[in-house]
């Protein structure tokens, strides 16, 4: 029996191979080594958040973990084969890189949609949003609003007003003038109520809105509700019609459009989880008229099914993405599936206490099926036929299957800015979540009880370089259409970059909301 080939721990792209069958040079991640080209070189790249409440701070550490991989292979591959384009030499900061400038689409659920909203349409580093997220865990689950057990739990003006404080300090648009109210489509025009839009060349459109060519777009996965049934709604940064031409024909479409909503509007869509908060009601007004919202987990906590077959509707059957990285909150517990542990003590043969017992054991079981991401990995791994293609998965196994969604523990905490140590409120549940993640990550086996090909490090280091390679080859081949490049860079978005300038020279540092990061 062929025994798998070793990862390399540093050239994880070049896996070398014992054996001579093809199967098992896949399943051991080498087709992970297809050529980046001219040709493929803007394939799509995209990312998948789920929803997990609180439990969305450990996807942004693996995230975290993702961009030090990154910057180790910007490194790796600039002094082996040279900067880009016979260019000078860069230094790449993995806590200043943007994962915006190596992703195409991020698709996120709940918290995920939060997240995808920070990183893709503010454009933001994963530290910053590692401390925004804490900031926003303390004003959302500091302080509950009611201890009745079916009740809504929190108030969602404290999440309103937090994404609005963000978008007015990340604004690409409006500069210190921002009032933190920007639209969720690019350069919507505020004064048209039917919803209409003017593209980058200042062109409108009455029905949709056509967004500039390959700048990272965001989509947050929401539940639209009416009366007892709730769907699976997108609420995306570009304009999207199925054209039958090209979608196939198996594929159930969502909605179409890019819809006319605010930031906050959107964040609070897709976050508005039963019980936790309020559900949002948006009048588009027309045809449409007023839409409730609430938390796309319900429909599908993870988001990477609808990614592909969206993947699908705008490429075409025959093209796979180049990546799809579906990034997880925690695999739940399951092991009582919905029936009660056996209640301790005497009391267990109680009617009354074993029934209510088992109902509230049922009811939780409603809540961990919400949360549940692992069936739709099946769905996505078997159509991707493992995850040493296209697609992957990472996944905190253990440590994270009992925390509540708005766990928020008092505790010691270090905070990695000061290098202190100190209590402070969700402490305890921050370092629960980084202790966990961190030995997830660092784990030299992979899980036989999830059925890893690799572990999740050599993971991370294939997809780093896949993503690594396409944006050098993106650059080095710029010239071919120098405003896709520019624009994927976010060089246009507070208009300082024009077009008759700089037209042969290297691309300009994007201004941030606290700084310059580069590409």
């Amino acid at each position: 029996m062929l025994q798998p080939p070793v990862d390399s721990p540093r050239r994880p792209l070049s896996i070398m191979t014992t054996g001579t069958s093809a199967s098992a040079q896949d399943k051991s991640g080498v087709t992970w080594s297809k050529e980046v080209t001219e040709e493929n070189a803007w394939e799509d790249l995209i990312l998948t958040l789920d929803g997990g409440g609180i439990r969305g701070y450990a996807s942004l550490l693996i995230l975290q973990r993702l961009m030090h991989e990154i910057a180790e292979c910007e490194k790796r591959l600039q002094d082996e084969e040279g900067p880009v384009a016979n260019g000078k030499p860069r230094t790449f900061n993995e806590d200043e890189l943007l994962p915006c400038h190596y992703f195409d689409y991020m698709y996120g659920t709940s918290t995920g949609g939060l997240i995808s909203v920070l990183l893709a349409r503010l454009r933001m580093t994963v530290p910053q949003c590692l401390e925004l997220y804490r900031q926003v865990g303390n004003d959302l689950f500091g302080h509950r609003r009611n201890i009745l057990p079916l009740a809504t739990k929190y108030h969602h003006k404290p999440l309103e007003k937090a994404v609005r404080r963000i978008v007015k300090q990340y604004c690409k648009c409006h500069g210190d003038s921002c009032k933190g109210d920007d639209w969720h489509p690019w350069q919507v025009d505020e004064s048209d109520d039917e919803g209409s839009a003017k593209d980058d060349e200042g062109s409108s459109s009455s029905s949709s809105y056509r967004q500039p060519d390959r700048i990272c777009q965001s989509i947050c996965l929401t539940a639209t509700h009416s009366g007892q049934i709730s769907e699976a709604y997108l609420l995306r940064t570009y304009d999207h019609q199925y054209d039958p031409d090209i979608a196939p024909g198996w594929v159930t479409p969502y909605n179409r459009g890019a819809d006319k909503m605010k930031i906050w509007q959107v964040t609070r869509a897709t976050s508005a989880a039963p019980f936790f908060f309020k559900m949002l009601e948006h009048d588009f007004g027309g045809k449409k008229g007023k839409i409730g919202f609430k938390d796309g987990g319900i429909r599908e906590n993870n988001p990477s099914y609808a990614a592909y077959t969206e993947h699908l509707s705008l490429r075409g059957e025959d093209h796979e993405p180049s990546v799809l990285l579906s990034v997880g909150t925690g695999r739940p517990d399951t092991s009582h599936d919905g029936f009660a542990a056996v209640w301790p003590g005497p009391w267990r043969k109680v009617p009354f206490v074993k029934n209510w017992s088992e109902k509230m054991a049922v009811f939780k079981n409603v809540l961990i099926k919400y949360t549940e991401g692992e069936n739709r990995h099946m769905t996505m791994q078997a159509i991707a036929r493992g995850q040493h293609r296209w697609y992957k998965r990472l996944n905190v196994d253990t440590g994270l299957e009992d925390m509540p969604l708005d766990s928020w523990e008092k505790g010691s905490w270090h905070n990695p800015q000061t290098g202190q140590i100190k209590v402070v409120p969700g402490g305890k549940s921050l370092t629960r979540m980084e202790t966990v993640t961190n030995a997830y990550l660092d784990r030299d086996e992979a899980s036989k009880v999830v059925k890893e090909y690799a572990p999740p490090k050599i993971a991370l280091q294939q997809v780093a370089e896949r993503l690594v390679r396409h944006r050098r080859m993106r650059e080095a081949t710029k010239n071919d259409n120098l405003k896709r490049w520019q624009t994927h860079m976010g060089q246009w978005l507070t208009g300082s970059l024009k077009e008759e300038e700089d037209a042969m020279a290297e691309p300009r540092e994007e201004r941030r909301g606290t700084g310059t990061q580069r590409a």
